[in-house]
């Protein structure tokens, strides 16, 4: 009876083990949604910048100004620099902050992830536009809420 008792707790908490160290923690199931909106504000700037009609200078930077309000819903969105000539090819550089969270065993966790990236497009050829990852500077804003940035997000993994 003992014997049985004893194993009985020993696989008890063989499986305990397992399963704790099968676990990931809240931050580490939040990181892959943070991931996702980074890149959806990103492919939403490019569609954006893709439809300023007609593609001149002024539609250019009208459409890289609308893009900050746009993006930045939780803080930390900046727009890093552009380059706008009267002709030939632009560029607009951005970094997009994110923001996620939810509550899981009566605590609420939150992660904030940052995707730098750069657009350039011929003002002569409507819907150029391509984006790529930017090395993000140092010093950057955070989300307004004071989440500090979790992780740096690139276009693809």
């Amino acid at each position: 009876m003992i014997l049985r008792a004893g194993l009985a707790g020993l696989c008890g908490a063989i499986a305990v083990a397992t399963c704790c160290t099968a676990c990931t923690s809240p931050a580490d199931e939040l990181r892959p949604t943070a991931v996702k909106a980074a890149r959806d504000i990103a492919a939403k700037a490019l569609t954006r910048l893709r439809a300023a009609t007609p593609p001149m200078p002024a539609s250019i930077d009208r459409a890289t100004t609308e893009i900050v309000p746009e993006a930045n819903y939780v803080g930390g969105t900046v727009l890093l620099g552009k380059d706008v000539p009267a002709t030939g090819r632009f560029t607009a550089r951005f970094a997009f902050v994110t923001l996620v969270g939810n509550g899981v065993s009566g605590q609420y966790e939150q992660v904030a992830g940052r995707l730098c990236v750069s657009y350039s497009g011929d003002l002569d050829h409507p819907g150029t536009v391509e984006m790529a990852d930017l090395t993000c500077p140092p010093g950057l804003p955070g989300p307004d809420n004071g989440v500090p940035v979790d992780r740096e997000i690139k276009l693809a993994d």
